[in-house]
């Protein structure tokens, strides 16, 4: 099955490139406005043209239609592969996020990719792969398409209550010292309010729909992939509690009094901060401090 998907899929490889002190999303401003087709088509070869980063994007891959480019990332983690490889695709009939919720966006009208990395991380330091995930891309959306998106804990991106994308991060036990970790990412991006999914557990929302204009996908998938290698860099720096300053300046969800499901136990209380390691430190009401990770808690709706 998995060497029947990817020879349908654009593949090249590139050098990377160092980054400059300078180098950052900003070069890829006013991306809606740049003229484009309605169904503009994610090329490899456009893609990996102008990126400029470390690790991230070293080998992009693109695919038609699959079940979910989180299914084709894990065949893959078996092989051998780049460090740093992208698997986009333009349709997934399985897409999903986490607590085993569905993720649907039509054709050619999302950005919906997995970042594959090798990457050695303490496990209790595993949450800020998703927070530096969701980081950047929240910073990216700021800058480039000036839309007010901001972060629920731990994952999802929303713009005025709505998502409009969320994160999953899987890790792949191929060997005993090397993991290798998967991070989907599903984005809105062209997708009109009557093609949006009615039945859903949230209010969904696209770029476009914010904006007010169709939205070059080529532009922001390469914006997405710069942003998200810088702050891969600072997360391998060990820089950590940079990353949780960023997180909770976009994070909606502290000072919030909600209800967390963990182990079959619910805790009920104030969200003061997220802790050093990513996770969310609740204030109960019996006056304890207790600190949630998010691949173990998800928050009752």
């Amino acid at each position: 099955m998995f060497r029947q998907i990817l020879p349908s899929c654009n593949k090249k490889r590139h050098n990377s490139y160092i980054l400059g002190n300078n180098y950052g999303v900003n070069n890829y401003q006013n991306i809606s406005n740049i003229s484009m087709d309605v169904s503009d088509r994610i090329i490899s070869e456009e893609i990996m043209k102008g990126l400029k980063t470390k690790v991230i994007g070293n080998n992009v891959l693109v695919c038609g239609t699959t079940t979910s480019t989180m299914d084709i990332a894990k065949k893959l983690a078996r092989k051998d592969f780049k460090n740093g490889t992208v698997i986009f695709a333009e349709e997934q009939t399985g897409g999903r996020g986490r607590s085993g919720h569905s993720w649907f966006c039509p054709r050619y009208k999302g950005l919906l990719f997995t970042i594959m990395l090798k990457y050695n991380i303490e496990h209790n330091h595993m949450c800020l792969l998703t927070g530096a995930a969701a980081v950047s891309i929240t910073e990216t959306i700021r800058e480039t398409l000036q839309l007010p998106v901001v972060i629920k804990w731990p994952n999802d991106i929303l713009i005025d209550g709505k998502k409009v994308g969320g994160i999953l991060v899987e890790v792949e036990k191929v060997s005993r010292k090397q993991p290798v970790f998967l991070i989907g990412v599903g984005l809105n991006v062209n997708v009109f309010e009557k093609e949006l999914p009615k039945q859903t557990f949230m209010l969904s929302t696209s770029l476009a729909i914010e904006k007010g204009e169709l939205i070059n996908r080529t532009f922001l998938a390469m914006a997405l992939l710069q942003g998200f290698d810088r702050w891969y860099s600072i997360l391998r720096d060990e820089h950590f509690r940079y990353i949780t300053e960023r997180w909770k300046e976009f994070c909606i969800t502290i000072g919030e009094r909600l209800t967390i499901n963990e182990c079959a136990h619910e805790y009920t209380g104030k969200v003061i901060d997220i802790s050093n390691n990513g996770g969310l430190m609740l204030k109960l009401d019996n006056g304890e401090i207790k600190i949630f990770r998010g691949e173990h808690a998800t928050i009752k709706r």
